[in-house]
């Protein structure tokens, strides 16, 4: 039997998955990277998710959490109608339309039209008291130079960041400070060792919240003093925490689930470059990566994943971007059914290997 999908588990759950199998009520977080259209590939699988009802099933809360494109795909499956915003913010984000006049303004406004379009009315009370779901959505606070919204004065900045992380992601605490909008009974557990602010998501700040993650530095002019947190610019959590960067701290005996476009993670933004730069501490201890094989790249268009020079490279041609977009999320219903069929046979015991 073809496959096209890939899974592979830390060490302290892998032993488990061999002898148990996915068992549902296992799954306490559910995380997505940052990484712009990427994300179409994820459609499958989110939706696979959503109809299955298999985060929660056990009764258990589970942590959705991430960056920029991930965050918006964990609010949009925390909404009252999850399959319905999700759909709202796909074709929100693969119709956006950007030209050589835009600015880092009207992108921003643009982001915030996609925000609108997906978390409707009524949604964020729903987000907020969720009967299953609790919310992690990265942003970062801009220090400094950072903050600034001229371009020559934030590119400088972002230079110095570049450089300095380098050397020690350590230096990128100089630029940027994170900020995690957070919901929920109870704090989550991973706040204990979080290097950063914690603040609470509310009627607020949620909005403004989902807009910052995806505000990229140079890109979108970034949100200014969102209310309950500290004062200042911020920005797209993805600076710090680019695909996966936390220990999201699941009970011992736990996972988890993070289903990626590919197979390195890439920690921050500026560790793209930096092939040497890995994951540190125990961040994958429990965690069950799953992401599309090569022989899934194949039948892409191009071979390749959806990637934001799309919008430079059929600049001229937008209509035949969203058909390659609405391509690849319609593909990628394959790895939401490959998914299910591997849980539910079992088959996933053999299908994992270590990290």
């Amino acid at each position: 039997m073809k496959t096209y999908l890939e899974y592979k588990a830390g060490p302290a759950i892998l032993d488990m998955i061999r002898d148990e199998g996915l068992k549902p009520d296992k799954i306490r977080v559910f995380t997505g990277p940052a990484g712009g259209p990427k994300w179409f590939v994820s459609v499958g699988f989110d939706k696979a998710l959503m109809k299955s009802r298999l985060l929660g099933r056990g009764g258990n809360r589970v942590l959705l959490a991430g960056s920029s494109a991930g965050a918006w795909r964990c609010l949009a499956m925390a909404c009252r109608d999850p399959l319905s915003a999700y759909e709202n913010l796909r074709i929100a984000y693969s119709r956006n339309t950007f030209t050589v006049q835009d600015t880092t303004l009207t992108i921003g406004r643009a982001l915030e039209r996609n925000v609108d379009d997906f978390v409707g009315k009524g949604d964020v009370s729903h987000i907020l008291e969720h009967p299953v779901y609790n919310l992690a959505v990265h942003t970062v606070r801009s220090k400094g130079p950072a903050g600034s919204d001229k371009s020559v004065v934030q590119g400088g900045a972002l230079l110095a960041a570049a450089l300095l992380n380098a050397i020690s992601s350590v230096g990128m605490g100089i630029f940027f400070q994170r900020v995690v909008f957070f919901s929920g009974p109870k704090n989550p557990s991973f706040l204990k060792s979080f290097n950063g602010a914690a603040v609470r998501l509310s009627r607020q700040n949620l909005r403004l919240a989902a807009l910052a993650t995806g505000s990229l530095p140079y890109v979108v002019r970034g949100v200014r003093d969102i209310p309950g947190a500290p004062r200042g610019v911020y920005r797209d959590g993805g600076v710090m925490d680019y695909q996966l960067n936390q220990d999201y701290d699941p009970p011992e005996g736990t996972i988890t689930l993070f289903f990626h476009y590919q197979e390195r993670i890439v920690p921050g933004w500026f560790d793209k470059a930096l092939k040497w730069r890995k994951l540190t501490g125990g961040c994958l201890r429990q965690v069950l990566q799953i992401y599309p094989g090569a022989d899934f790249i194949k039948i892409l268009p191009d071979s390749r994943l959806p990637d934001r020079k799309d919008f430079e490279i059929f600049a001229n041609d937008s209509s035949e971007r969203i058909r390659r977009w609405d391509e690849i999320s319609q593909l990628s219903e394959i790895l939401g059914e490959e998914f299910l069929e591997a849980v539910e046979s079992n088959r996933i015991r053999e299908l994992v290997r270590p990290m």
